[in-house]
């Protein structure tokens, strides 16, 4: 079973350049076989899409998570994470 990842990013700050969802899931320790950014400047700009983007990738298995960030590039889960259901 193939895992995604969907990160939900909020904070102050827009994302810095060159930030990428697997990159996120490495640095909080979560594997993933494909991970998304939702956010207002970077990836997608609704869970759905992404969802949907994820599931016709293949992903059988996928976790949004909600991540905060105060400088664009750090970052940290702010609540348990949501499995999303087919």
């Amino acid at each position: 079973m193939k895992t995604g990842a969907i990160f939900y990013v909020t904070g102050e700050r827009p994302l810095r350049e060159g930030v990428e969802a697997m990159e996120i899931a490495r640095k909080l320790g979560i594997q993933a076989d494909k991970a998304t950014l939702v956010s207002t400047t970077e990836g997608y700009e609704d869970i759905v899409d992404a969802w949907w983007m994820l599931l016709t990738k293949g992903m059988s298995h996928v976790v949004c998570y909600v991540v905060s960030t105060m400088d664009g590039r750090n970052f940290k889960l702010y609540r348990q994470p949501l499995r999303l259901c087919g």
